[in-house]
């Protein structure tokens, strides 16, 4: 790949980071400094994931870990695909702000040549991910497709048939562990993604709601607060449903958004799943409450300990959480006990003391600049030609 085509892959993912934001604005929290947080994670990682993912692609293809990753309940998936370029981009786009004096060509040039052939490893996973062969969602015309035919016939399989009540109990039973997974990670959806729509007939479509790293007291401890007393049933959770008269459209940070809002009297078909071992295993759907019933237990505790944290601490556990999302890519190649997976002194005292009195990166402008602004100087800026 060389300069023009990087810079066209940099252009594409500022726009889709740019229509991400338009959409959901900035993050906003009443227990978690949420942009503070972001931004000193991001910067960490503009210091260390090229050396993370040196080590990662030593060990493995991004092709070959893409053709794994084609799975039911796979880590790899759009959204952790989307950290490889998102978090480096904005601790990048702050850099070069502040201290290039918004010029790329001030950025030193081993900082251009790691970005460059990070880059390029990002997108050979993508292409190579996407059943589109496309290196993102949106690239992909808002589809979130990857799933094999093996996978697509095991759920179809497994589906079973449901009325409109007993959806709005499996939706509100989603519902509640979507809110504990997302609190767990200082309120992120990094243990969320949805994916589809897989076509089941001319008016039917099959939409996949899929959850990783819950605590279920099994294995290491994913994050020093997720030790809850109360456990959930299993690590890995998988819901599945086939919706006829409806529209689902996806987003690069694992979101869905299904056309009319209140499809629970469409859906036609459940199946739910986790995995035990290396298989996947069916659950019945009276099983999920225990899930929500346990989520909605582990998420009171979580409070409790949240509502005696600073600043400072909530601050640094919202970035030390937004880090490990790559260790879904060392677990991969076994690395992931030689990796430090704590924020650096450097990072902590070059930025904490700024963010403890002010909410946003200055940088943050660049996303709120016109159209004809970003005309040949995207957001996330180009490399210098």
């Amino acid at each position: 790949m060389n300069i023009g085509e990087t810079n066209k892959m940099i252009q594409h993912v500022s726009d889709t980071f740019s229509d991400i934001l338009a959409e959901r604005g900035l993050l906003e929290s009443e227990i978690f400094p949420t942009n503070e947080y972001i931004s000193v994670s991001c910067y960490h990682t503009y210091d260390h994931l090229y050396d993370v993912m040196k080590q990662v692609w030593k060990k493995i293809s991004p092709e070959e870990l893409a053709k794994q990753s084609k799975t039911l309940l796979s880590e790899v998936n759009a959204l952790s695909i989307t950290y490889l370029w998102l978090y480096y981009s904005l601790g990048r786009m702050g850099t070069v702000f502040e201290k290039c004096e918004s010029d790329p060509k001030n950025e030193l040039q081993e900082k251009q040549e790691q970005w460059k052939w990070m880059l390029e490893q990002w997108y050979k996973l993508g292409t190579n991910y996407f059943n589109t062969g496309e290196p993102t969602v949106a690239q992909s015309g808002g589809k979130n497709l990857a799933l094999g035919d093996d996978s697509l016939s095991w759920l179809k399989n497994n589906l079973e048939p449901v009325n409109a009540e007993q959806v709005k109990k499996i939706r509100r039973n989603i519902g509640q562990v979507e809110l504990y997974a997302f609190m767990d990670e200082c309120e992120a959806r990094a243990k969320l993604i949805d994916h589809g729509p897989y076509p089941i007939s001319d008016d039917e479509i099959l939409v996949i709601s899929e959850f990783t790293r819950l605590h279920d007291g099994q294995g290491d401890l994913w994050l020093p607060w997720s030790d809850t007393e109360t456990k959930i049933p299993s690590a890995k959770l998988g819901v599945a449903m086939t919706i006829k008269g409806a529209t689902a459209t996806f987003n690069d940070i694992g979101t869905m958004t299904i056309e009319p809002g209140d499809y629970s009297g469409l859906v036609t078909n459940v199946a739910a799943y986790t995995e035990r071992g290396s298989k996947i295993v069916p659950l019945g759907l009276d099983e999920l409450s225990a899930y929500a019933d346990a989520a909605q237990a582990a998420l009171s505790e979580l409070y409790m300990k949240y509502a005696e944290w600073d600043k400072k601490k909530l601050m640094l556990a919202g970035a030390v959480a937004y880090w490990r999302g790559f260790v879904r890519y060392t677990d991969r190649v076994g690395i992931t006990n030689k990796i430090d997976w704590t924020i650096s002194q450097s990072v902590i005292d070059e930025y904490l003391p700024f963010f403890m009195d002010n909410d946003a990166d200055p940088a943050f402008f660049r996303f709120g600049r016109f159209d004809e602004d970003m005309e040949g100087d995207p957001t996330l800026y180009f490399l210098p030609e």
